[in-house]
């Protein structure tokens, strides 16, 4: 008879634990449910979500390539300036050099001038007083 009992007993455990592992993969199985019901309800914003971000970046990469195209242009701007201001530079130290020597000329031109118009004040009052010699003499 305790043999008997014992199988009861271990019956009535086996009964109770797979009663009790049907209950908790019943419960596993209605939150399985949950969550792919949950996972089809995100699916459309997930895409959406994706296809934001595609026309996201998308956009992002037509604004950089636009960025680099006009970057590469200004660039170009900037060179051209840079070469014209480099031209100006020579420009006026070429001038300034000209300048130097034109104002060293104009001063050789203006004492030559000068010393040509004492020369020739002197030649007249030299030319007066020989006539005035003159025409005593007579």
């Amino acid at each position: 008879m305790v043999i008997q009992i014992s199988a009861a007993v271990a019956a009535t455990a086996f009964v109770t634990l797979v009663v009790a592992l049907v209950r908790s993969l019943n419960k596993v199985n209605h939150t399985l449910d949950s969550v792919d019901r949950t996972l089809e309800e995100m699916k459309p914003q997930v895409e959406e979500v994706i296809n934001r971000t595609k026309s996201t970046l998308d956009e992002t990469n037509r604004l950089l390539a636009d960025l680099q195209a006009k970057s590469q242009k200004t660039n170009a701007l900037f060179q051209t300036v840079d070469s014209v201001g480099h031209g100006l530079q020579e420009l006026s130290s070429t001038l300034t050099k000209t300048a130097v020597i034109q104002k060293e000329r104009l001063s050789n031109v203006s004492a030559l001038v000068s010393s040509g118009l004492d020369m020739f004040r002197k030649w007249r009052s030299d030319k007066r007083s020989n006539k005035k010699s003159v025409t005593r003499v007579k």
